[in-house]
């Protein structure tokens, strides 16, 4: 589906992350060719490492296309958790889900200062075209897929909280810090190397 939409998307572009409750967030997203996303998938890297966080779709910075990023790191909030190379996906569609589901904490920057347990699928095959202009098919696992469906969910219309079987668990992040984080993992020493 194309939709109408301003010849120059760097119009549509907002300064802040757009939150939950404005429309744009809600809105239908068109698909993009790879050769017109190159300077929008700069610019999602870009605040994204700004933002230091995992995920951003294009929907969360006014722009109403499917685009969107992974780049999973370590933060303070989430010191565990595997990291990723960087990660495009134009026009995904999530094409098979495992049946197998995990329940674990996630935020967003269009829901600043909460996280709620929500569950995600354990593997998916995503359908999407590269930078290139080719259409692939990748599939991604464990923290990565978590991940790849929260932003595909941005592409249609969806956060996070749509997705948690309910409320209970929603929480401010200062309050998962100090009651719900799960113990940091223990580092272990270094082998001793001495023969």
């Amino acid at each position: 589906m194309t939709l109408p939409r301003s010849d120059n998307w760097t119009e549509e572009v907002t300064d802040d992350v757009v939150t939950l409750g404005d429309p744009r967030l809600k809105a239908p997203t068109a698909t993009i060719d790879a050769a017109d996303a190159q300077d929008l998938l700069a610019t999602l890297v870009t605040r994204l490492r700004a933002l230091n966080g995992a995920g951003l779709a294009a929907p969360q910075i006014g722009v109403s296309v499917r685009a969107a990023i992974v780049e999973v790191r370590r933060t303070d909030v989430f010191p565990d958790r595997p990291e990723t190379g960087l990660i495009h996906l134009l026009n995904p569609v999530v094409v098979e889900r495992s049946e197998a589901t995990t329940l674990d904490w996630e935020g967003c920057f269009s829901v600043p200062g909460y996280l709620g347990l929500t569950p995600r699928a354990e593997r998916i095959t995503v359908r999407c075209t590269t930078t290139a202009g080719e259409t692939v098919t990748k599939e991604f696992t464990g923290y990565t897929a978590r991940v790849v469906q929260h932003e595909i969910d941005h592409l249609d219309g969806l956060v996070y909280l749509d997705r948690m079987p309910d409320l209970t668990s929603l929480t401010t992040t200062q309050n998962y810090l100090d009651h719900h984080r799960p113990a940091p993992a223990e580092s272990k020493p270094a082998p001793d190397r001495r023969w």
